[in-house]
């Protein structure tokens, strides 16, 4: 497979739904794979496990993008030690 993902901060296009899109479209293809893998036999059954391997990573690095891009971008995901009631701009006011 020669399709690449780039990291999540090498481009500034992506969005969750490209990220979202991107990693949907690794699973099909990767499931396609896995169609090829149960009907092929001799030489044809190697090649298709090496290219339903190669489809997992690929999945795997896209559901690792759309990870990172809602832990950087989403503000509202859970912090372990950061409580949602900060105040203005998360500083806390004295008066």
């Amino acid at each position: 497979m020669t399709t690449t993902t780039h990291p999540v901060g090498a481009t500034n296009h992506h969005t969750e739904a490209t990220l979202k899109a991107r990693h949907q479209e690794a699973l099909d293809i990767f499931e396609a794979w896995c169609d090829r893998v149960r009907v092929a036999g001799g030489s044809d059954l190697r090649a298709a496990e090496l290219q339903r391997d190669e489809a997992w990573d690929w999945a795997v690095r896209t559901k690792a993008d759309l990870d990172l891009y809602r832990s950087v971008v989403c503000r509202k995901a859970p912090v372990a030690g950061v409580s949602y009631f900060r105040g203005r701009g998360g500083v806390i006011g004295h008066g």
